[in-house]
């Protein structure tokens, strides 16, 4: 899975063009394989399903809904496994990796990659691979302690102009 995604990251100008390559390097594998890539894509996002972690995107987003959790940790994935590991061990270590500003959380497009792919190689619709987890995990963070969070992850603070 992380040699596919960061294979399609290679060149790729922003996350929908990866988004776009990934859908490509999938449609080239069996219908099995596209089943297996969403299999280990929804470990990963379960994985980073954290109340740290979702503060972290709060912080640098100024507010992350449910679905901009998604996305979130979706593109977290677009990041490739280093970045990934180092967000999960430290996300305030958000704040030093590669990306571009302006991709900042936005992983939709990925999100749905592995999908497009499936029904593309069979005219139906993936099927399911697992539940991801309901609860997220970790202590839930106060939204309305803004100087708190801003304290807890300084450097993204400051990489986002926040402080």
């Amino acid at each position: 899975m992380w040699q596919l995604v960061e294979e399609a990251a290679a060149g790729a100008a922003g996350v929908e063009e990866q988004a776009k390559r990934l859908t490509e390097l999938l449609t080239a594998r069996t219908p099995e394989e596209v089943v297996e890539f969403a299999r280990l894509f929804d470990e990963q996002l379960a994985r980073a399903n954290r109340w740290d972690l979702w503060a972290a995107a709060y912080v640098a987003l100024g507010g992350c809904s449910d679905d901009g959790f998604d996305y979130f940790r979706s593109w977290l994935i677009s990041l490739g496994r280093k970045a990934f590991e180092v967000a999960l061990a430290d996300p305030d270590a958000l704040a030093g990796l590669g990306y571009d500003d302006e991709d900042f959380g936005d992983g939709e497009w990925l999100l749905h990659a592995a999908g497009h792919a499936y029904e593309q190689l069979t005219g139906q619709a993936l099927p399911p691979t697992q539940t991801r987890p309901a609860d997220t995990s970790g202590e839930p963070f106060d939204e309305d302690d803004w100087d708190g969070l801003v304290e807890q992850f300084p450097r993204l603070a400051a990489r986002f102009d926040l402080s």
